[in-house]
């Protein structure tokens, strides 16, 4: 199995924390050529990341890379409980992926002050620290996001709330998390599978941050 990923993607991340919690052992490497390089689309026709091959098989996007390792190794349960946990789960990873995140990743195009557009970039941050707000009245811990051990929703968010703790303070901001969301970041993050991996998503972060994010 290749999963083709950079440590700073946090998109990545979410499906390197399922592989990890399943035990599954797979080789991360870069994309050839790097995003969208006809080399790369030869293998993963969007070009983005992450892509992942087992055998014959080539897909992308991290929900459905998932889903697939749900399906192909049900061993170690990522989606669980009820038909209506499993919902909540699913509606989790897509919060994540439809409303908080991107408000985040717009935000990179303003990490040069030489180039940062004020207006938007704190259009941005509202609108992200709005969906945090929101996520804590979403959730109820049991401990994890929406169950007693740790599911798909808890991959989405560790390594979008690293970023973020790391890269908002260089426009003057912090996160702020709920009381509910508080909590459950104290459960995740002891996870061994989830600080494996945003044990090394902090660091290239910060690697990048220091470059100037370029």
């Amino acid at each position: 199995m290749i999963l083709y990923a950079i440590p700073v993607s946090t998109y990545s991340a979410k499906v390197r924390i399922a592989l990890a919690a399943k035990g599954i052992d797979y080789e991360m490497v870069p994309p050839p050529g790097g995003y969208s390089s006809p080399e790369y689309m030869k293998i993963i026709p969007l070009g983005k990341i992450p892509g992942f091959v087992d055998g014959e098989l080539a897909i992308s996007e991290s929900e459905t890379i998932i889903e697939y390792l749900e399906e192909r190794y049900p061993q170690v349960p990522l989606l669980t409980g009820s038909a209506a946990q499993r919902a909540r789960q699913r509606f989790m990873t897509r919060f994540h992926d439809l409303w908080l995140e991107p408000h985040l990743r717009a935000t990179f195009a303003h990490v040069d002050p030489s180039t940062r557009d004020e207006a938007e970039l704190n259009a941005h941050l509202d609108d992200y620290q709005a969906r945090l707000k929101q996520m804590d009245s979403l959730i109820d811990p049991q401990p994890y996001l929406v169950s007693e051990t740790l599911s798909i929703a808890d991959c989405a968010f560790p390594a979008t709330f690293t970023l973020a703790d790391i890269l908002l303070p260089s426009f003057g901001r912090e996160s702020t998390y709920g009381p509910r969301l508080s909590e459950w970041r104290k459960t995740v993050y002891a996870h061994p599978a989830v600080k494996q991996v945003t044990d090394e998503s902090r660091q290239a972060t910060l690697d990048w941050m220091g470059s100037g994010g370029g």
